[in-house]
């Protein structure tokens, strides 16, 4: 059984593993809980978990025993990553859980949870001959590639989709940054802007991973928090094709609509159509893969 505690949700994956191969031959429970941890954390301000937030997480995880007794599972890796490590009573958190349900979740560093991401991510590729991995978390993204030359490669950088979406309201707009709601309406100079800046953090990108986006034979898997639960959901219907002109439809009728927008999609759909229009990214693929799942093939979490 895997968890994996991440910003407002815990999830989890059991299945039955070849010891031998560390490769998963049957999945037998796959979900998600709703958590709060970073919303928990962001109203802080001390970046303390508040005592509701422990009994809420004391009854997570007591759940999530049941799951594992059920499934008769052998083995639990628990692993929590960036809330955690910012949270100053995290450990006391992680030792209530440990004596309450007996989990014991391990609060991953920065140089782990990177590994744990990339294995995780090519995993997600499908072996393609070119694959390149782009994942959009609440604080940071990521582009991945495994040159058969250099090795594996990856690119970060320090904005994801909660920091650019306050950026477009305070610095594009001049709007306080916490305000809900405040993102729309959103002007067609202030559009040109918001994608003028999301071009500029993909300028960034190495010429290493360019190369390996201009191969005829490219394969772009997309992973991670804005593209499954946001861009999936609210922009592809839950399609898993994406291009610019789906993007470009979606933004314009946000900004068209009458209705209150989803702030954070619309945010992320410039985001991503920023990248795509100065990398060259004509389409990509969405996958259902995360590192939930990959942990359960993740050799240094067993042995």
């Amino acid at each position: 059984m895997s968890i994996e505690v991440d910003a407002n949700t815990v999830r989890f994956a059991i299945a039955d593993v070849n010891n031998n191969t560390d490769k998963v031959y049957r999945y037998l429970d796959y979900g998600s809980l709703d958590a709060g941890f970073y919303n928990d954390l962001a109203a802080s301000d001390n970046r303390f978990f508040s005592s509701c937030m422990f009994k809420k997480a004391q009854n997570l995880f007591q759940k999530l025993r049941t799951r594992q007794e059920h499934f008769k599972a052998i083995k639990v890796r628990a692993i929590a990553t960036d809330t955690f490590r910012e949270a100053h009573n995290a450990e006391e958190l992680v030792q209530k859980i440990r004596r309450t349900t007996g989990i014991d979740i391990r609060i991953l560093s920065l140089e782990e949870e990177d590994r744990m991401d990339f294995f995780s991510a090519l995993n997600a590729t499908d072996n393609s001959e070119a694959p390149v991995v782009w994942d959009i978390g609440k604080e940071r993204f990521q582009l991945i590639i495994a040159d058969p030359e250099v090795g594996p490669f990856a690119h970060k950088g320090e904005f994801g989709s909660v920091n650019f979406m306050e950026y477009l309201k305070e610095v594009v707009q001049n709007k306080p940054a916490k305000l809900s709601g405040s993102l729309s309406p959103i002007s067609t100079e202030e559009l040109d802007a918001a994608i003028s800046f999301a071009k500029y953090l993909a300028r960034r990108t190495p010429s290493i991973i360019r190369r390996e986006l201009k191969k005829e034979k490219v394969q772009i898997t997309a992973i991670g928090s804005v593209f499954q639960e946001s861009i999936a959901v609210d922009v592809t219907m839950n399609g898993k094709l994406l291009n610019k002109g789906i993007l470009k439809k979606y933004i314009q009728e946000q900004l068209q609509t009458t209705n209150k927008t989803n702030d954070l999609s619309l945010s992320n759909a410039i985001l991503v159509l920023g990248f795509m229009e100065e990398l060259d990214i004509k389409r990509l693929n969405i996958s259902d893969h995360n590192s939930t799942l990959g942990m359960l093939e993740f050799p240094i979490l067993w042995h």
